[in-house]
């Protein structure tokens, strides 16, 4: 992967491009969430920076590779995330409210320390957690 997502706006931003299937405005992201379109360009740059997303010829933003790649890997991080805090007692949405909290602080790395320590599961109240070879041991 490319650069890292260290914000909780960089992550939104990737998952609500991945959602959409590309092909997104800055200001349809900004009214989406809420904030001034120059907020969301200064982050879209950023990411564009990265290597996550690129823009065609009429400003719509779409994900590059290693953007998908990156949001395969963000979505499986909240998952697991989740999952953790729901078998410590967390309601399911108590859960992912706190993995939203924290997830673009904790790494790959750990992330795969707690899907071994779960059991590799394949599944929490967010959906399905897709399995990492590097951790899970499986062919893709």
């Amino acid at each position: 992967m490319a650069g890292r997502v260290d914000t909780p706006q960089k992550i939104r931003f990737l998952k609500y491009i991945f959602a959409q299937g590309g092909g997104v405005k800055p200001g349809d992201i900004a009214g989406n969430f809420g904030i001034r379109t120059p907020t969301v360009t200064r982050t879209l740059h950023e990411l564009s920076d990265a290597g996550y997303v690129r823009y065609d010829s009429n400003r719509r933003v779409f994900l590059t590779d290693d953007g998908e790649q990156m949001v395969w890997f963000l979505i499986r991080r909240h998952r697991i995330l989740s999952l953790m805090f729901t078998r410590v007692g967390l309601s399911e949405n108590q859960a992912c409210v706190q993995a939203e909290k924290i997830e673009h602080l904790v790494p790959k790395n750990h992330i795969n320390q707690i899907c071994r320590s779960l059991g590799h599961p394949s599944r929490s109240s967010c959906g399905v957690i897709e399995h990492d070879p590097v951790c899970c041991g499986v062919s893709v």
